[in-house]
């Protein structure tokens, strides 16, 4: 409990436990080896665990973390179950429950548990933290605070409630409050990445770029994946006036065929401030087409024959077999790539990983039926926004609208939040011509990310044009224009607005024929 692994460790392995004892010992050997790290010892000490104590709900508690901290989240699920079977009112098991339910279908679906476990003790500061976190992340930030206090009354060191009061201020705008309410942290979560990430906003909300980037390398080098995190770290760097940075940092995603509008066009402002004009307008013209492109599970690592050979030593270990598949598909062998998949697929049934590597090359193939297959499998495991957005996409493919739309209100039940979610949905009752329905989460998203997002105020144009409220449509055009002059769909969606108004009909001929142009080719 002191953190002292290595003399904890030393003292259970003295031999001077008599048998009957040893189930409880073998538990603590368990969360001991996972302290150091050590898995296969902590899988040892687990198992002997069983064969001495199936009837404990601890220990199947610790299991479940066990088996979700190794990729097995499925196994985590079945081991929480058991704890909960175990003991209806054991605190940590209903905790955990939900903490897993948070993770495999959503915010939503993790309130009751949390809340279940406060009626037994509603002084529990672990599981009032869980709550308050999971309040937080839903958007309800009023029932956040009042449960932040509380945790703060009862446990004055609290670093986790005052950091979600932190955030709550720099949603707000007040920096200098969020400073000090972070400051009562002391720095015992100075390197979660969800931390960094605050910080690095307080920091450039006050306009202190230097140190916004100090804190937004740090994330990165944490989640060197986190495009979010490099878009930030890009426009700190750029503020700053270090534009060479700056495409540095955003050369990965510029190189890539789904780079997102906002990422293209801070590299494309970079590229001007150091004279790269004409390299500057090609990346911008590909930010005004929005093409996102789709979601992916693959990255270019290492080298097709290295990998290959990895594989050949070590056939069954997860961590050389994913990045070889990775490479088979980048190499365009589609089909070695999907016959890897598949048997890592079987080996790990309880991985969402593999049943998401399947996904993405069935689809890739066009065999989508497969790839729904797999994502249904994950789904189970973990319904995340990554998950979404492939059955999304897959569902659209397939022309099956109507099976996406339930999907998406499904997955917003739980998380009412989410933006990706919310996008689609706004766009799918767009597709259907909604506009009721579709105008008012465009708005609820205009309110949650501002009115830099030339899409989601183009939507607004064409929402508010379909619901003969003209004067909103043109003042959103007007804004989605703004922000992205070049791009088709924002002049065409601003043209048809501006041709509801019978004494602008010329203005909005001119940008229906500017859209034209830019994308001939498109039939719409």
């Amino acid at each position: 409990m002191q953190g002292n692994a290595q003399k904890a460790r030393a003292h259970l392995l003295t031999n001077d436990i008599s048998w009957k004892n040893q189930a409880y010992p073998s538990r603590i050997m368990g969360k001991v080896a996972l302290q150091m790290e050590d898995e296969q010892l902590a899988g040892a000490a687990f198992n002997r665990g069983m064969e001495l104590d199936r009837k404990n709900p601890d220990l199947w508690v610790n299991i479940a973390r066990f088996r979700a901290r190794s990729g097995d989240q499925a196994g985590a699920t079945n081991a929480i179950d058991e704890a909960v079977k175990l003991d209806p009112a054991n605190i940590h098991a209903l905790q955990y429950r939900g903490e897993l339910l948070r993770f495999q279908f959503g915010l939503g679906a993790a309130l009751p548990w949390f809340e279940h476990a406060l009626q037994i003790d509603p002084n529990d500061v672990p599981v009032l933290t869980e709550y308050a976190a999971t309040l937080g992340d839903m958007g309800r930030m009023t029932d956040m605070l009042v449960v932040a206090r509380k945790i703060i009354a009862l446990d004055g060191t609290n670093s986790r409630a005052f950091f979600m009061q932190t955030v709550l201020a720099a949603r707000a705008g007040k920096y200098g409050l969020a400073r000090r309410l972070m400051q009562q942290t002391e720095g015992a979560i100075e390197n979660v990445p969800a931390v960094l990430l605050v910080e690095g906003i307080i920091e450039h909300g006050e306009g202190n770029h230097n140190a916004a980037v100090e804190k937004f390398r740090r994330l990165v080098s944490i989640q060197p994946n986190n495009r979010q995190a490099q878009n930030l770290l890009a426009r700190s760097l750029y503020l700053a006036g270090s534009a060479i940075d700056v495409i540095d940092v955003l050369k990965p995603q510029v190189n890539h065929s789904g780079a997102a509008p906002y990422a293209l066009w801070l590299a494309g402002r970079a590229l001007e401030a150091i004279d790269e004009r004409g390299q500057a307008a090609g990346v911008m013209n590909r930010a005004a087409i929005h093409d996102l492109g789709k979601e992916s599970a693959f990255v270019e690592v290492v080298p097709l024959s290295v990998l290959r050979a990895e594989v050949q030593r070590n056939t069954n270990d997860a961590r050389v077999v994913i990045p070889y598949i990775r490479a088979l598909y980048i190499a365009g062998d589609y089909n070695a790539a999907f016959a890897e998949a598949k048997r890592l697929q079987q080996g790990n049934p309880g991985a969402s990983a593999a049943h998401i590597l399947v996904a993405d090359v069935a689809a890739t193939m066009g065999n989508y039926d497969e790839a729904l297959d797999a994502l249904a499998q994950t789904r189970s495991i973990r319904f995340s926004e990554p998950v979404l957005l492939r059955l999304v996409g897959v569902l659209r493919a397939k022309v099956e609208m109507q099976r996406a739309v339930k999907v998406l209100a499904l997955y917003l039940n739980y998380n009412p939040s989410n933006i990706a979610g919310l996008r689609w949905m706004a766009y799918a009752h767009l597709e259907a011509e909604s506009w009721a329905v579709a105008a008012p989460i465009l708005e609820k998203l205009r309110k949650r990310i501002g009115d830099n997002d030339a899409l989601i105020m183009a939507g607004l144009t064409q929402a508010y044009t379909g619901l003969g409220q003209t004067e909103k449509a043109i003042a959103a055009g007007r804004v989605a224009y703004r922000v992205q002059p070049s791009s088709p769909v924002v002049s065409h969606l601003y043209g048809l607005a501006l041709m509801a108004d019978d004494e602008r009909k010329k203005d909005g001929i001119s940008l229906l024929k500017k859209a034209v142009a830019i994308m001939p080719k498109n039939p719409v």
